[in-house]
């Protein structure tokens, strides 16, 4: 069992890696290489997914982007709607309506013969909405697609704005996964992040949906935020466990004020510092694994005979914008504003993020697509090669070398030397059959080092010591 604390770990060699600026992958590349894409560019990448490919099965991500308040911490795409302001309901239904008309062309799109296998509604918080608002888009769906009878159909919900007859209508309507903001139990983060949710609605509300028979109960946690200290994550993971999820995202908190306007407001002086971050992280790794929660990815945990844990052992991990997901092989698409569609081997796109704009040109009959990436060859060996890290901690070579014809050694000479850097510093070690293994825990704290040296938009010659400080997701 890990028991690793951040004693153990040369705090040297991690704060010149962990100081840098890198990014998450959760696309490979990353948004911020995409671009403006021409009404026929989008057509002709849509009409390349579906061709052919009658069997591969869809994931769809419906975004609902409204919240009644404001977390200061949040990065999601969401409007700030109080329920009794004026106009809000109209805004509201035109929006669903818009969406519901979205789903109805993608599904003329990609072939109603293609059958559903995941359904996730994002925000935003989509239990702003009414029972019989969810009903309505739920319905839409199950008339425009095919939906798999065993689906995973999933929400993220917010538990102090979701109602009893809300967790009675999903669980009628199918709805088999809820995902739920925690971050964190401790009262004084809770007030500064302006998140107040006492540890008692929590225990209630899990108690409510169990009683209900949801099959799978997720938490989101963050650690690195203002007020917390290491006690205080102590503390929360502590009180997670009590409850028993059946899996568990510990994201580190990334405080980017020039991009997140709502983070502004945070007190910035009462940020833990790397190595505080560092011992928070171990802290919930020691805890989770000592009840039984298996470390999966970068950053999630799940119980043993939990699906995320299984694809985890399995190889199956996939990883997406929802985070860690079981569903492999899946076209990926989005409805709503701001919402991303992931189509395999061939690209991204990405909708209109104001939901305003977004209704506009649903309803006067243009595409809500704003900006997207049609995949290179090149992209697609490193987006697989990636994807392995995150989900594994591990590349094998065999499986980029199969799939896309090339020799492993030769195709990544440059990043293999780089590497050499990485391994010296204990990241990483290489197996002499040329697999490439992440350590743990170093180099699963810092895994996002090791995926960015085979990150093609950035620089790896300046991964090299002494240059780190270029080698960012800005250079």
């Amino acid at each position: 069992m890990m028991m690793t604390t951040a004693a153990e770990i040369d705090l040297e060699v991690f704060r010149r890696y962990a100081g840098l600026s890198l990014p998450r992958h959760v696309s490979y590349p990353m948004p911020s290489w995409w671009s403006p894409l021409e009404a026929a560019e989008i057509a002709s990448m849509r009409r390349e997914s579906d061709s052919g490919r009658s069997l591969r099965d869809l994931s769809l991500y419906l975004h609902i982007p409204f919240c009644e308040a404001l977390c200061k911490f949040c990065a999601c795409n969401r409007v700030i709607l109080r329920k009794n302001a004026e106009g809000a309901d109209q805004r509201v239904d035109a929006y669903l309506a818009a969406m519901i008309r979205e789903l109805r062309q993608l599904a003329a799109t990609v072939g109603g013969n293609r059958r559903v296998r995941q359904i996730h509604w994002g925000g935003g918080t989509p239990t702003y909405l009414s029972p019989d608002q969810v009903e309505q888009v739920h319905r839409a769906v199950e008339e425009a697609f095919l939906v798999s009878d065993d689906a995973e159909i999933a929400m993220e919900i917010d538990p102090r704005v979701t109602t009893p007859e809300m967790l009675r209508t999903l669980r009628r309507l199918g709805f088999n996964r809820l995902s739920m903001g925690i971050q964190d139990f401790d009262q004084a983060v809770q007030e500064h992040v302006r998140r107040v949710q006492p540890f008692e609605l929590i225990r209630e509300f899990v108690n409510a949906c169990r009683d209900l028979r949801f099959e799978n109960l997720n938490f989101d946690l963050i650690y690195g935020m203002p007020y917390q200290t290491v006690d205080s994550i102590r503390d929360t993971v502590e009180h997670t466990i009590s409850l028993s999820p059946d899996r568990v995202a510990f994201y580190h908190y990334a405080q980017i004020p020039a991009k997140i306007a709502t983070q502004r407001g945070m007190d910035y002086t009462k940020l833990p510092d790397s190595e505080t971050k560092l011992e928070m992280f171990l802290t919930g790794l020691r805890l989770f694994e000592s009840a039984g929660y298996e470390f999966v990815g970068l950053d999630h945990f799940a119980r043993p005979d939990e699906a995320l844990a299984v694809a985890g052992r399995e190889g199956t991990l996939q990883r997406n914008f929802q985070g860690m997901t079981t569903g492999g092989g899946l076209d990926l698409w989005g409805a709503g504003a701001s919402s991303i569609s992931h189509l395999l081997d061939v690209g991204f796109l990405q909708n209109i993020k104001e939901p305003d704009e977004y209704v506009a040109c649903i309803e006067g009959g243009r595409s809500p697509v704003e900006r997207g990436k049609r995949l290179t060859f090149d992209d697609c060996v490193r987006q697989s090669l990636i994807h392995q890290l995150y989900c594994c901690g591990e590349i094998r070579s065999e499986l980029v070398e199969q799939p896309f014809g090339i020799v492993f050694a030769e195709y990544f000479a440059r990043e293999l030397e780089v590497l050499t850097e990485l391994e010296r510093d204990g990241l990483i070690v290489k197996e002499p059959n040329g697999d490439i293994k992440v350590t743990m825990p170093l180099g699963r704290v810092l895994l996002r080092n090791v995926a960015a040296v085979f990150d093609a938009y950035l620089n790896p010659d300046a991964y090299r010591r002494g240059e780190l400080a270029s080698f960012s997701m800005n250079a």
